[in-house]
């Protein structure tokens, strides 16, 4: 509360208004869940004077009553927990003929792609190194009844690796590998919508064509004006009828490949990765844990969130910090994996654990056996919050040669003498 107070000073010594009304205003804002500071410039911008209509390429984070014109290029609605409560935002790109911005709706406008609006008193933040345009309840929004001409970019080319949510009029060529087709109702209009993975020399990745470009699996194209976005975890590149798509006469050789880990950070995730790190942390909900029989959800204290008070259903796993000098991941190892690489059975550990009448002593043993051990990893991210976390399909231990790495030590010591 005193935060708050402070921050309603704040603004006060800003703009003109109501005490009361600007205390209401900022601990409704405050209650959605908006961080304090963003509350505090979204009131300042309420009771501020509104900006004169801006250029997207004008706009730098860390404004407050913007003003401007742009086309909806893309939008998706997603859900977000504040505060304990499940609520929907919408995010996108808006452009207009200077710039391409990404925008994050905190209430439902009723936007639809192609629509050209105009909005008042946005405010504006820093991410992925651009600006973007942040529309509270307090925005004003209306469609206009007139088209805009898009900025005319060259794409930028990518290797897939190089990939990252917030990226747009990319240019990347790739082999399909598989695509689905499906049907989904947009406004009330059914479309079809082609999904699956493609790859280059470099990496997988997922994508989303909102168009029937005549393709099929095992076809090379090059996509010019694509996007990217963040799905189940990892980058996905999406291409529509604002994008060029060709068919390419040349077939791309795939090759496994280690993944350093910066890039994995770098992206958010990734589809099908090769990782190696070493192991620097077993987390403490590793080893025997127990889970519901009806829901798999691994319980607390004999609870299912779900289900509530069940009877357990053992099973082992490994949730683990891999790091190799470049930057670092959680991974999680299944049962049959952590048997593989504890070279122990879960039976066995069950024994130990009743014996000992401790399962946290399972856990001690993990570490015992897997610290400082150097891991070769298969698999694909999963959707989280803080880090990048990594459901592996495969692994395997590296062995490393430390006599081979003691001798070219000293020969380089020997060199500089």
């Amino acid at each position: 509360m005193e935060e708050i107070e402070k921050a309603v000073e704040e603004i006060l010594a800003s703009v003109k208004a109501d005490k009361d009304k600007v205390m209401e205003d900022l601990k409704k804002f405050v209650d959605y869940g908006v961080p304090l500071e963003q509350a505090k410039e979204a009131v300042m911008s309420k009771y501020g004077e509104v900006m004169k209509e801006k250029k997207l390429k004008d706009i730098e984070a860390g404004e407050r009553n913007i003003c401007t014109v742009g086309k909806i290029i893309a939008i998706d609605e997603r859900e977000v927990e504040v505060r304990g409560e499940r609520r929907k935002i919408y995010r996108g790109l808006l452009g207009d003929d200077t710039a391409i911005l990404s925008f994050t709706a905190w209430k439902d406008f009723g936007l639809n792609k192609g629509d050209v609006i105009r909005i008042e008193n946005a405010s504006s933040s820093e991410w992925e190194g651009q600006p973007r345009l942040s529309l509270s309840e307090w925005s004003t929004v209306e469609k206009v009844d007139y088209d805009i001409e898009l900025i005319k970019r060259a794409p930028q080319k990518y290797n897939l690796i190089d990939l990252k949510p917030g990226l747009s009029n990319v240019e990347v060529r790739g082999k399909i590998l598989s695509m689905e087709e499906r049907e989904v109702n947009i406004g009330g209009e059914a479309r079809k919508v082609f999904s699956g993975i493609m790859a280059d020399e470099t990496a997988k990745v997922r994508f989303t064509a909102w168009k029937d470009f005549g393709l099929k699996e095992g076809d090379v194209i090059r996509i010019k004006n694509a996007y990217v976005r963040k799905w189940r975890g990892a980058p996905q590149i999406i291409f529509d009828e604002n994008s060029t798509v060709e068919k390419v006469d040349e077939d791309i050789v795939m090759e496994e490949r280690v993944v350093p880990l910066y890039k994995v950070v770098e992206a958010g995730g990734g589809v099908d990765l090769t990782i190696e790190g070493t192991i620097l942390d077993v987390r403490r909900d590793a080893g025997i844990i127990f889970r519901c029989p009806h829901c798999n959800r691994k319980l607390r204290d004999g609870v299912c969130e779900e289900h509530g008070e069940v009877e357990g259903i053992p099973d082992l796993r490994i949730r683990a910090l891999v790091d190799d000098g470049t930057g670092a991941v959680e991974v999680i190892f299944n049962r049959e994996l952590s048997e593989k690489l504890l070279g122990k059975k879960m039976e066995e550990y069950m024994d130990v654990a009743k014996e000992a009448m401790d399962y946290s002593i399972v856990h001690d043993e993990i570490v015992d056996k897997l610290f400082a051990t150097v891991v070769k990893i298969k698999g694909d991210s999963l959707p989280s919050d803080f880090i990048v976390t990594i459901f592996a399909r495969d692994a395997e231990v590296v062995s490393i040669d430390r006599e081979g790495e003691l001798e070219e030590i000293k020969m380089q010591l020997e060199g500089l003498q």
